[in-house]
């Protein structure tokens, strides 16, 4: 059986050149301060996913690498340099962000919206050309949207709206792609379509992934680098075969469960436990 290991020593030589970190980062709303002093270095060429309970800090931090958020201290780093201090233009050619809860013009067809994913490439006296449109056809067609290309976006339902955004993300084309709860919305046959297709830009293309994922196993099946974040603050981060353990999960999520291997994808697969059910028990 194919290891992870396995498939990342069949890829080809990793294309990313750019680096994303963040220092000594304090993050909040207001007066509420929720991610306090925080350090982290996103691996080039690899998919990067954040897990934890909710209102841990995972949008927050995924929000200020995108420049969404202003940092209250400390600073986040495009290729070495404060992204807050960066052109716009020059963040939007090499980041890429699916925000969560995105919203679209009232009105706007899905091709347009896609569309828009090209904009950053567009210079002062550079025109559409058959490079854009071969971009928005292929991210049409990687998600599944290609035949609702003349439909207002306002008319799809949740799934398909979810769909469109991630192919806008992807005709974008930048080395670094961030998604925040991409799966939001999709079927299960939808949830792994998305992130094979992720898998597939990462493998094929180097593109630098960061996803929050709430589905723990599908962080695990997916991730190269996981990292596990609880009350604004790192628990642990590493290949998920490293650091996915019970007591991990128990101190995240303060939940109780085994840690098995998954047979299709040789990853942790993470079963919870009810209340009455105690670990080597007798049925």
């Amino acid at each position: 059986m194919a290891t992870p290991d396995d498939d990342k020593e069949r890829r080809g030589p990793v294309v990313a050149e750019h680096t994303l970190q963040a220092q000594d980062v304090r993050l909040g709303y207001g007066d509420r301060e929720i991610v306090t002093g925080l350090d982290v270095s996103i691996p080039p060429g690899e998919v990067t996913v954040i897990v934890g309970p909710n209102a841990c800090g995972k949008s927050t931090l995924l929000r200020a690498m995108a420049r969404l958020l202003p940092p209250t201290g400390g600073s986040v780093l495009l290729d070495g340099r404060s992204i807050q201090e960066m052109p716009t233009k020059e963040v939007a050619a090499v980041l890429g962000i699916l925000p969560q809860s995105p919203s679209a013009p009232e009105g706007i067809t899905v091709s347009d919206l896609v569309g828009r994913g090209r904009y950053p490439h567009q210079g002062w006296f550079r025109r559409w050309t058959a490079e854009d449109d071969e971009a928005v056809a292929q991210a049409l067609l990687s998600t599944d949207v290609l035949e609702l290309a003349d439909r207002p976006v306002d008319e799809l339902s949740g799934g398909q709206r979810q769909r469109v955004w991630i192919a806008m993300a992807l005709s974008q084309r930048t080395d670094i792609l961030l998604l925040d709860e991409p799966t939001t919305f999709l079927d299960v046959s939808h949830q792994l379509d998305v992130l094979d297709l992720l898998t597939d830009l990462n493998r094929e293309r180097g593109v630098t992934m960061v996803a929050v994922l709430h589905d723990l196993n599908l962080a695990c099946r997916y991730a190269d680098h996981m990292i596990a974040m609880k009350g604004g603050r790192i628990v642990a981060e590493g290949r998920p075969r490293d650091i996915v353990t019970e007591e991990l999960v128990g101190e995240v999520f303060g939940m109780r469960c085994t840690v098995l291997d998954d047979p299709a994808s040789a990853t942790p697969m993470v079963v919870p436990l009810g209340r009455h059910h105690v670990k080597g028990a007798a049925a």
